[in-house]
């Protein structure tokens, strides 16, 4: 199976190119490239994000008692908390 297809990818021609010349299906042929893929790991790989670093928070704190977090980059939002003081 890997020589043939190795003898493919080296051909430069589409698989049902090759398979016609070769006599072989082109689904025995695709099942063998799966087949060899897997057997590579090569497939689906599961993602995991990379953790977050913790960023810093500006606490505002209103006459009331009422307390809020905000992002320490979104001074947008910090503005007009401040400006409700």
């Amino acid at each position: 199976m890997e020589v043939e297809i190795q003898k493919w990818r080296e051909s430069g021609l589409r698989k049902k190119e090759y398979c016609q010349q070769q006599g072989i299906t082109i689904s025995t042929f695709t099942y063998w490239i799966t087949r060899i893929n897997q057997s590579r790991g090569k497939g689906f790989v599961p993602l995991i994000p990379a953790p977050r670093p913790e960023t810093s928070c500006i606490e505002v704190i209103y006459p009331n008692g009422v307390r809020l977090k905000v992002p320490a980059s979104d001074l947008k939002t910090i503005s007009q908390l401040i400006s409700f003081c």
